[in-house]
């Protein structure tokens, strides 16, 4: 309807001088009103037809513009030459090289962002942007494997960022940013589960458009977890080295003077010293080799493993190794991995290092002729391996502090069985490393049971 009211007013237009004229020969009597209004009928005719083949063209030039406005960036324009003469075939022909031109500068624009994203989906480091409302724009693959999940969020992008992080300091700088502050550079760290620390900086992006939807804020991250883990090891390990060392190495010292004062010609004297100094060699070689674990567990303890591992034969493996220990305590070793029939994700040895050190306790404080259950039960899409022994038990006020380094419920007895006080603490971190649990039930008398919760491989 609009289409036809236009092409009659431009008709109308083009004839009414011609209608004029018409009119008045016929009001003069010069024409007679039959032949009259018949030549204005034809005026108008004419006039419609001459306007009829341009007006339909400028019509496709502006659905044509439309069109463009309203064309999604990834879609291809499909571009006709035009086959017109004469100004309205200038304007078309002007319209075509514009929308060839536009086409070229848009495959060029969605090129360079594909290319930029694969470049930011490549860096190791966690990258996001914000909106002026701090709102997620982007985030590159570290990010979204490093946010994505935690605090119960799922897709990230138009989410808020205290929703995705909740540190005060990240809020904060960004905050600032958005007030026109220059660049911040801090330091934060996730604890849910595994200390993970991140070094954040906050930059501004400039925009010459006002709209809230655009990026405003560039956060970049980079795990410093390793750094301040070593940081934090190396003195551990000198605290801890300076104190559990201290009695062998003066034990080996006393030893030394007797053997070259008294005990020079006491050939049994120096057979029994010998014998001691041995002992207190081989503590402080466990000692070092339990440190140097543990600290190297720690360090990749912000890193799940990803392999697959058949549980029920690390266990078995495990159980025959640790069977002459067990014959020499008198005590009998016996599995029950009941309905596992799919491996675990983690880490071989350490697994193995895992079941060797609990298996290894029940045997040595289970007592003579006690056996040693290992049980498995299969619960969804997890799997709990329950170590059962049948010793003297541990007072619950002792439960809690078991998994600290060197800690010890009774001294003596640990240090005669050949104990260096680490060998749950490494059980914890690597329960830990494997995003499973760790827990000790113990009834004084009856015994104690160590489960560990791991995560069963997709099937």
């Amino acid at each position: 309807m609009p289409k036809t009211k236009h092409l009659l007013a431009i008709a109308l237009a083009l004839s009414l001088p011609g209608m004029v004229v018409l009119i008045i020969l016929i009001t003069s009597g010069a024409l007679p009103a039959g032949p009259g209004v018949i030549g204005i009928v034809v005026v108008v005719t004419a006039g419609a037809t001459l306007v009829i083949r341009p007006l339909a063209r400028l019509r496709e030039i502006s659905t044509r513009l439309e069109s463009l406005i309203d064309q999604p960036p990834d879609q291809e324009a499909d571009i006709l030459p035009p086959d017109d003469f004469g100004p309205i075939g200038d304007v078309a022909a002007n319209l075509f090289r514009l929308e060839r031109n536009w086409g070229r500068d848009r495959r060029m624009l969605r090129d360079n962002l594909h290319a930029a994203q694969i470049l930011f989906d490549a860096l190791p480091d966690p990258l996001i942007t914000l909106d002026a409302e701090s709102r997620l724009v982007y985030a590159n693959t570290a990010a979204r494997e490093l946010l994505e999940g935690r605090n119960g969020t799922g897709d990230l992008i138009g989410r808020n960022l205290s929703a995705v992080i909740r540190q005060p300091a990240i809020h904060d700088a960004v905050a600032e940013v958005l007030e026109g502050k220059p660049s911040r550079a801090i330091e934060f760290n996730f604890a849910d589960r595994v200390d993970q620390f991140l070094e954040a900086r906050v930059e501004p992006i400039q925009a010459n458009t006002e709209s809230v939807d655009g990026a405003r804020v560039l956060i970049l991250m980079h795990d410093v977890t390793a750094l301040r883990r070593g940081e934090q090891l190396r003195a551990d390990f000198v605290a801890n080295v300076s104190h559990e060392l201290r009695t062998p190495l003066t034990s080996l010292v006393g030893f030394f003077e007797t053997l070259r004062s008294a005990a020079r010609d006491d050939p049994d004297a120096q057979a029994r010293f010998l014998d001691l100094m041995e002992d207190q060699s081989t503590r402080m070689t466990r000692i070092v080799n339990d440190l140097l674990s543990l600290s190297r567990i720690e360090m990749n303890e912000h890193t799940p493993p990803s392999d697959e591992v058949d549980l029920g034969q690390t266990i078995g493996t495990v159980a025959d190794l640790l069977a002459p220990q067990a014959a020499a305590h008198d005590a009998t070793i016996q599995l029950d991995m009941g309905n596992l029939d799919r491996p675990v994700v983690g880490q071989s040895d350490e697994l193995t290092q895992l079941f060797q050190n609990l298996i290894e306790n029940a045997i040595k404080y289970g007592g003579s002729g006690s056996i040693v259950r290992v049980e498995a039960e299969v619960q969804d899409d997890t799997v709990s391996v329950s170590v059962i022994d049948q010793g003297d038990g541990i007072p619950r006020e002792h439960l809690p502090r078991l998994t600290e380094r060197f800690y010890r419920v009774d001294t003596a007895r640990s240090r005669e069985l050949g104990g260096t006080g680490l060998g749950l603490a490494i059980v914890k971190h690597i329960a830990n490393r494997h995003r499973g649990e760790l827990s000790i039930q113990s009834q004084p008398g009856v015994g104690s049971t160590f489960t560990v919760t791991l995560q069963l491989a997709t099937p």
